[in-house]
């Protein structure tokens, strides 16, 4: 397999810590992803074969043994899930993909707030960073209200793909100096993330920033 990644994007770290917890990382080929944006609008200088891949051009994008490119975390951590026997996803799925949905949602509120971080300031529009913020808020508090179903690594298992899309959206929270805190209000799910950002496949994909993500 071959991974279209950037250590800085959340959605390459779900599919690598993901790939980590069921132990096929070390079968997968990383090529590190960069593009430039100009204000003009334009992106140039994709990675070689990212586009010729997955002509949408999106990160991450796995590419399987059998030559289909995946160009969606969920797509790629399904992949990975079949391949592993269905280790990262429980007997009666539903609820799990419930509070996916919502950990999936909040980091897309990630990056578009990201996006528009990267305008020039007098460009960026407020109240659009406002409605992002507001989004992430209600999702925590979902996922806050919901802790109780976060249960890692029950019988010394995997974690499942939300718990570790929740894991993922809080350690980005963390990680980015425009975003607040997380826990005040949220108990349940600052103790839980205290315990999950300790797993080896989190410590090992602490996200780094590039210029370009």
């Amino acid at each position: 397999m071959k991974l279209f990644w950037t250590p800085a994007s959340p959605f390459t770290r779900k599919v690598a810590v993901a790939a980590r917890e069921v132990g096929l990382w070390d079968a997968i080929e990383i090529a590190p992803t960069t593009w430039t944006l100009d204000w003009g609008y334009r992106t140039t200088a994709f990675t070689a074969g990212l586009a010729e891949a997955n002509p949408v051009a999106r990160i991450p994008t796995l590419v399987t043994d059998g030559g289909a490119a995946l160009g969606c975390s969920t797509l790629a951590c399904q992949h990975l899930d079949s391949l592993s026997g269905g280790k990262l996803t429980p007997p009666d799925p539903w609820p799990m993909w419930s509070l996916y949905a919502i950990a999936d949602g909040l980091l897309e509120a990630h990056i578009l707030m990201r996006a528009e971080h990267l305008r020039p300031e007098p460009m960026r529009m407020e109240s659009f960073l406002d409605k992002q913020r507001d989004r992430i808020n209600r999702c925590f508090d979902h996922i806050e209200a919901h802790a109780d179903d976060l249960r890692t690594g029950a019988e010394g298992g995997p974690p499942n793909l939300a718990e570790i899309t929740v894991g993922v959206a809080a350690g980005y929270q963390d990680w980015r100096d425009w975003l607040d805190d997380f826990r005040p209000g949220r108990p349940k799910l600052a103790a839980w993330y205290a315990e999950f950002a300790k797993r080896p496949s989190m410590r090992a994909t602490e996200p780094k920033d590039t210029p370009e993500a």
